[in-house]
């Protein structure tokens, strides 16, 4: 199911136009290896096509910007060419370029750990999403970052997500690096340009483990506190785990 890091750099040749047939992610001990179009930025900080790796920090850094100002939505971070009428934030990087950046920073998983997750249909419905396991994977914390009146601020996405449940913000606190998932050789973040989920979608990169992650109507963008659409941002991605826990068997 991975194949060699030679094939997914054969096909990073343009991180704003995802490849047609998506590349086969590597394994993180293949991912040291030199990168082509790695480059060192600042001291101990690396960047690869838009995003910033700081390896001591096991973070990375890169742009987005805000894609709804209201409403519900099933994802936090869609690629442009995604479903970006359910996603509180898009941006032009490939999800394979993320991906690759992770391992860079020490991200390393279990090929099994998600092996009973099935891709879901072109919409996402509420029997597939209470029949789907709750994803597995390595924590990471995320944040967002953006300029409102001349000063830098950054808060947990989560501050700008509403539970509609319980009526207060969604829990701060870790989201599951999934990875996405690999079908018939083909990177299935790539192909639905998934990054973020705030429900079980096994083709994103990172899911959602809080209560309601099965649940598509309980998530809304918080108007009262979300910037302006199209707002540039710059969203991280922090590991926190640095491997995949191992899953419980029913």
């Amino acid at each position: 199911m991975i194949r060699s890091l030679c094939l997914l750099l054969a096909l990073l040749t343009d991180t704003t136009n995802p490849p047609p047939v998506p590349p086969a992610i590597p394994t993180a001990a293949e991912a040291p290896m030199p990168i082509r179009d790695l480059r060192e930025v600042a001291p101990g900080i690396l960047e690869y096509h838009g995003v910033r790796l700081d390896k001591k920090n096991h973070r990375i850094s890169f742009p987005a910007t805000v894609n709804q100002h209201e409403g519900l939505i099933e994802y936090l971070l869609v690629n442009d060419k995604g479903k970006t009428y359910e996603s509180l934030f898009e941006t032009k990087l490939a999800p394979h370029t993320i991906h690759l950046a992770m391992l860079l920073i020490g991200l390393k998983q279990d090929a099994e750990a998600n092996a009973k997750a099935t891709a879901p249909p072109p919409t996402l419905n509420p029997t597939y999403l209470q029949s789907e396991p709750k994803m597995n994977g390595p924590a990471v914390q995320l944040s967002v970052a953006w300029t409102q009146e001349g000063k830098r601020k950054e808060v947990p996405v989560e501050d700008w997500i509403l539970n509609l449940e319980t009526n207060h913000p969604m829990t701060n606190g870790p989201w599951t690096y999934n990875g996405s998932m690999i079908q018939d050789g083909v990177f299935l973040a790539d192909q639905e340009f998934s990054i973020v989920s705030v429900v079980t979608d096994p083709t994103a990169l990172v899911n959602n483990p809080r209560k309601g992650y099965d649940n598509n109507g309980i998530w809304q963008i918080r108007d009262d506190v979300v910037p302006p659409l199209d707002t540039p941002v710059e969203i991280s991605i922090t590991l926190t785990e640095t491997s995949s826990p191992t899953p419980t068997k029913p």
